[in-house]
């Protein structure tokens, strides 16, 4: 399993925190847009996370996303094994997805409120590029960034996360209980 991050600026020595939490796993850290081919946080909040997941796992079948804001406080091979046997990781975060999408995001997914998806970190994300339904997770989480989903105010809109719940749960993916393995 590689864990994979980006960050730049003062969020960089974060990074390096996380990375020297990781007692020896991969680690595979960008600094620079132009290194995972990503539009700027200014342009697409996030988009970066799909960007640098994307080159981790041109490297690596098990890659997990974890924020710069993250060190490890538990055994990292329990999250590796799920990633392994359910071909996705994510931890609640305890919010709803209707309370923090913005209406073009709602729009694209023809989200409903009464579907009452909840939310889960997308600052931890384990995907399987074996597993058919994470790679399918995957790719339409992509497009959603593509097409403008990531755009908002963060006073109604979680760019990524929101995005990425949304996908998950529709497409059957279980999420953990939050707080467990890595910590903010």
């Amino acid at each position: 399993m590689t864990i994979v991050n980006f960050a730049t600026g003062h969020y960089t020595r974060g990074q390096q925190r996380l990375r020297n939490s990781l007692n020896g796993y991969k680690f595979l850290g960008f600094t620079d847009y132009r290194q995972i081919g990503s539009p700027s946080h200014g342009d697409s909040p996030y988009a970066f996370k799909i960007f640098a997941i994307e080159k981790a796992l041109e490297m690596d079948d098990i890659v997990l996303w974890a924020d710069a804001s993250m060190w490890r406080v538990g055994d990292l091979s329990i999250i590796e094994n799920i990633i392994k046997t359910e071909g996705f990781f994510g931890e609640e975060s305890g919010h709803y997805c209707w309370q923090w999408s913005n209406d073009f995001c709602k729009n694209y997914h023809n989200l409903k409120e009464e579907e009452g998806l909840i939310m889960y970190s997308a600052g931890l994300t384990g995907i399987n590029k074996n597993n058919p339904n994470a790679m399918d997770f995957f790719r339409q989480w992509k497009a959603s960034e593509r097409a403008g989903c990531f755009k908002g105010d963060h006073s109604n809109h979680r760019h990524d996360m929101s995005n990425s719940s949304i996908i998950a749960q529709r497409l059957g993916l279980k999420f953990q209980r939050g707080g467990t393995y890595l910590s903010y």
